[in-house]
């Protein structure tokens, strides 16, 4: 089975579930010339009215996109947005319900926001552009089943391991030292809502942890050693062709392709 630390950058960053993938030149330039700016206070919740009828794509700051369970254990899951991502491909091309999803402003931000209304009329405008937004979405869609599945049959451990990884190739981290630092505070309380877990338990793994030397803290950032990945593979479902959990199945969506089964 290949490991994680043997892959370049972008396979890192292939491999990562925890965060969305960047949004892509193309989507990113028609987000900005086409969408509104709004500025957030830490604590706000996007408004319900915005939710529904917009994308809403995070220029800075930090977002957390809960989505309500109806374990009463467990009551949300909650996905790191992170600066040039999307919140979710939810509803593309339909009005519905959001009641079971929220949007929480983790720190200070700035968004985008887009009607979606916009984004439908592609499909006349311009087709490989659509395509493309519903590429994203499938792909999007896939990586979300990815880190459902992850969550729910693996390890209280190996979710803080995975997470730790991704959260480390998110923020660009050169795996070029033994110790690596994590660039964002984050409270126990957001990281054990982020693995599904309780705090009394994160707890216990970071105290484990510390005591086997693998992580500390400088400057108020977590520190983690590299040897902590050694046994890592690149998928968090053993996937061993290296390609993260972006199935091989998906590449026959390619946009050109799309386009060309659609005329």
């Amino acid at each position: 089975m290949a490991l994680v630390m043997s892959l370049n950058s972008d396979m890192k960053s292939k491999s990562t579930i925890f965060l969305p993938e960047v949004v892509k030149p193309e989507i990113m330039n028609f987000i900005k010339e086409h969408g509104q700016s709004i500025s957030l206070k830490k604590g706000d919740l996007v408004p319900k009215s915005i939710l529904l009828n917009n994308f809403i794509y995070l220029k800075s700051g930090l977002l957390f996109y809960i989505k309500r369970t109806n374990n009463y254990t467990k009551p949300k899951f909650v996905n790191v947005i992170t600066p040039k991502r999307l919140t979710d491909y939810h509803l593309l091309l339909e009005n519905n319900c959001t009641c079971c999803k929220s949007i929480k402003v983790a720190r200070d931000s700035d968004l985008i926001v887009v009607d979606k209304s916009l984004i439908k009329n592609l499909i006349k405008d311009d087709i490989e552009l659509f395509t493309q937004f519903m590429f994203d979405a499938n792909y999007f869609t896939e990586r979300q089943t990815a880190l459902a599945i992850f969550l729910l049959t693996s390890s209280p451990e190996d979710k803080l391991i995975k997470f730790l990884f991704d959260m480390l190739v998110v923020y660009k981290t050169e795996f070029s030292s033994p110790w690596l630092t994590i660039k964002i505070k984050l409270t126990r309380e957001e990281i054990a809502d982020i693995l599904h877990i309780s705090v009394i338990k994160l707890d216990l793994m970071m105290g484990s942890l510390k005591k086997q030397g693998l992580v500390t803290k400088q400057n108020g950032l977590l520190c983690v050693n590299t040897a902590l990945f050694n046994e890592l593979s690149p998928c968090p479902l053993g996937r061993e062709d290296a390609q993260g959990c972006k199935s091989n199945n998906m590449l026959k969506f390619r946009t050109k392709n799309m386009i060309e089964i659609n005329n």
